[in-house]
């Protein structure tokens, strides 16, 4: 199945530019999780704890967590190669993006796992407000990354 999906998206990279792909669907993690973390800081110093309802900030990690994963599969199939000094931006932002990835990941398991278990202590809140925080500051290290591969070494424009 992951075979033929990969044929048909290669298939239509040669009918349009599909590099422009990447950078539209960034924006959707880095957006989600910066809000999302800011939401539920809000909520743990200042919300009420119902593990019955499902908060604004998780379900917005939910979203950035898919979105982050379709950011870094568009941004391995369409993105060009580089060289030089260019080149190694792009590692650390590759790296910066996948480490993102594996964070948000994570991070949705432990809300998961804590909503199944109805584990909602302060404790395990703090937890999960710490890996989410985490999230955050690795997709902003991402995404600073790419925006200097944009900004300084104009790829993409």
């Amino acid at each position: 199945m992951l075979i033929i999906f990969t044929i048909k998206i290669l298939r239509l990279k040669k009918m349009f530019d599909t590099g422009h792909l990447h950078p539209m669907i960034v924006h959707f993690p880095i957006a989600l999780t910066m809000v999302g973390a800011m939401l539920e800081t809000v909520r743990f110093f200042f919300g009420k704890s119902d593990p019955k309802k499902l908060s604004s900030g998780e379900l917005l990690l939910y979203f950035a967590t898919a979105s982050a994963l379709l950011a870094l599969l568009t941004g391995f199939l369409f993105t060009s190669t580089l060289s030089g000094k260019a080149l190694e931006v792009r590692n650390l932002h590759v790296l910066f993006a996948i480490m993102t990835t594996v964070s948000l990941l994570a991070t949705s398991f432990f809300y998961l796992l804590v909503r199944f278990k109805k584990q909602a202590g302060k404790t395990f809140r703090f937890v999960g407000l710490l890996f989410y925080i985490v999230s955050a500051l690795l997709t902003g290290a991402a995404g600073y990354m790419g925006g200097t591969l944009v900004y300084t070494y104009m790829i993409g424009i």
